[in-house]
């Protein structure tokens, strides 16, 4: 039987899912602004599923956009969380959260060459400290079932063989 917890933590991992493959494609595209706004939307909503699923007082509403305090939750409330950290670049000064989509005479938008590498890794991470992975967006495109996401997936994506092993999947998918 599936619990409110892991219901929840489907919802907000399929959310989290769909700007980690929108942040993948317009990479690709060398659309490196909207990338990055939808990286730390990917990055923000798995931190929070992953939040939701391990902490039952954890509210995603009121944590707001507070990366850094969801960092340090990941490091005390989760199993095997004490590692994790986020690369300063998605959330310094809100540049990816906010820059992005209001011009600022004092502030610009850089995405270093290691992006797509960090993003994968963080996402890949997030993904590997929920055991819980049934019935997900991002297990039925590993299944093959959604195809064009499954290419946006694997496009230079250097933790492919890692979610396949997360998934219990050969290479390929």
């Amino acid at each position: 039987m599936v619990c409110e917890t892991e219901i929840n933590y489907v919802i907000w991992q399929n959310r989290s899912f769909r700007f980690y493959l929108a942040s993948r494609l317009l990479y690709a595209n060398e659309l490196y602004s909207p990338s990055a706004f939808c990286s730390i939307q990917a990055i923000e909503t798995l931190m929070k599923a992953t939040l939701v699923y391990w902490d039952r007082s954890f509210n995603p509403e009121s944590m707001n956009h507070k990366i850094v305090g969801m960092i340090n939750s990941i490091r005390n409330k989760v199993d095997k969380g004490k590692e994790f950290d986020c690369p300063k670049y998605f959330y310094m000064d809100k540049r990816f959260q906010s820059v992005t989509r209001y011009p600022d005479k004092n502030k610009g938008v850089m995405v270093p060459c290691t992006f797509l590498s960090d993003l994968d890794e963080m996402f890949c991470q997030l993904i590997e400290y929920v055991p819980f992975q049934f019935n997900t967006e991002l297990s039925r495109t590993l299944l093959g079932k959604k195809k064009k996401n499954f290419d946006i997936l694997k496009e230079n994506n250097s933790q492919m063989e890692r979610l396949n092993q997360i998934f219990g999947l050969k290479s390929g998918g």
